[in-house]
């Protein structure tokens, strides 16, 4: 009984790295940086992705875990760092299933993530090449 509390707790804290309240930490650092295009990046990013995943019945972690780890993984420009966030992502994946959300919602939450972050990306470099 209290292994299965323990796993449970670990996975929602698992979870919790892509959750709003993480995403807004992560624009208010990329913020104090003062690299608005950046920060227009990630923010139209999380918009996007708000907007989809009430329209397609997302998991909004995995959305928010998709963009964090995508646009810090290239700020930071760090092999270590990128394999650390994407094995913290795959953990959060699977938490979820030991958490049993739907899997359409989990497929979702990483397709629109991934969408939300490209969209983002490009739109921003046009508007401000």
């Amino acid at each position: 009984m209290k292994l299965n509390y323990f796993l449970k707790e670990s996975a929602r804290d698992i979870v919790a790295f892509g959750s709003p309240v993480f995403f807004l930490l992560a624009l208010a650092r990329i913020a104090i940086i003062e690299n608005y295009i950046y920060l227009g990046k990630v923010a139209l990013a999380g918009i996007l992705f708000l907007i989809l995943m009430y329209s397609f019945k997302a998991n909004i972690h995995l959305g928010f875990g998709m963009i964090i780890l995508v646009f810090l993984s290239i700020y930071y420009n760090d092999l270590r760092f990128t394999i650390f966030a994407s094995l913290i992502y795959i953990a959060a994946i699977f938490s979820l299933f030991y958490l049993k959300e739907e899997k359409s919602k989990i497929i979702k939450g990483i397709f629109l993530g991934l969408l939300s972050t490209g969209i983002s990306w490009f739109a921003v470099e046009k508007l401000f090449q």
